[in-house]
């Protein structure tokens, strides 16, 4: 039986074949908070006001303690200056946006443009904030390990923590913050953070692999622990001169605050605008960051450019 030549073909079809939008709507994705959630946050203090927030510094210059050699003698005391530490809010970022009346009458009802532009205008507000804090690193002086050319060793965290210790900082108050990058590539490189004879059982403190990250830790964006320290990562660690600017941080070493009258951290505003025939997005946020303990954070540089053997 002959079979025909010439079959109908899609072009041929198109107006009778449909499309259809999906209510799917591909969001931009941000890191989870991290720095923000773990440092100290003053941002209480800015409800009735301010600009310039003091937090006092006793620990530099402390008190002596001294021996009564002779009973009854006049003692001598001690008078260490203070040191006024000041987080400055004066930064203010903001996204803006504005659909005309037209355009927002004619996009289709299934999808809620307006949420989906404030959610992403929320989360690169929150991820400004988050590199802001980040981007202290630069302020840390007292305990800076590790260079551009090598990559992140089980020594410069053992070190790393010492520093802590030696400080008289509780271990259970830090935290370690690293890029993706040095996480994945080099710290799953070293065998004794993961291979089960070091790790031990599955419901241990390991950092990496069997099981060790616990039930809400990718929730939390904490990878697992490294000796008991929590492990976060996020992109927004610095990146620089092929070098990542990891921290080893306790939470008084750095501090922030967002400075809002509603409580919030975000101020966010959508209304009508006649002058512009269209809905305008309006959202801001005011803030600053500060060291506030600099001996208390550790820099923990590793290479960008090499991988983990």
């Amino acid at each position: 039986m002959a079979v025909t030549s010439d079959p109908f073909t899609a072009s041929n079809l198109v107006a009778v074949i449909s499309e259809t939008w999906t209510t799917i709507v591909n969001e931009k994705t941000f890191n989870d908070t991290v720095f923000a959630n773990f440092c100290t946050d003053l941002s209480s203090f800015t409800a009735d006001g301010s600009d310039i927030f003091h937090v006092p510094d006793i620990y530099t210059n402390a008190l002596t303690v001294s021996t009564q050699s002779t009973q009854g003698a006049e003692i001598t005391t001690a008078s260490p200056d203070s040191v006024d530490t000041t987080l400055t809010v004066n930064t203010h970022s903001y996204v803006a946006f504005i659909i005309g009346r037209k355009d927002f009458n004619q996009i289709a009802s299934k999808y809620d443009m307006m949420a989906k532009y404030a959610n992403e205008a929320k989360g690169l507000l929150e991820e400004t904030l988050e590199a802001a804090i980040a981007a202290l690193w630069s302020s840390i002086t007292t305990f800076a390990i590790g260079d551009t050319a090598t990559v992140l060793s089980d020594s410069e965290i053992r070190q790393a923590l010492y520093s802590m210790e030696s400080g008289k900082y509780k271990l259970s108050e830090c935290a370690f913050f690293v890029h993706p990058y040095v996480y994945w590539n080099q710290l799953h490189a070293i065998a004794k953070y993961y291979q089960q004879y070091s790790v031990g059982p599955s419901d241990s403190a390991g950092p990496v692999a069997t099981g060790n990250f616990g039930g809400n830790g990718y929730v939390l964006n904490m990878k697992g622990t490294l000796y008991g320290v929590p492990v976060y990562t996020t992109t927004n660690v610095v990146s620089g001169l092929q070098t990542y600017r990891n921290l080893l941080l306790h939470k008084s070493a750095f501090g922030f605050a967002v400075s809002s009258r509603n409580g919030g951290m975000i101020n966010s505003s959508i209304t009508y605008e006649p002058r512009n025939i269209g809905y305008m997005g309006v959202f801001d946020m005011i803030y600053g960051v500060a060291v506030l303990r600099e001996p208390a954070a550790v820099l923990l540089n590793a290479s960008s450019a090499f991988l983990g053997s």
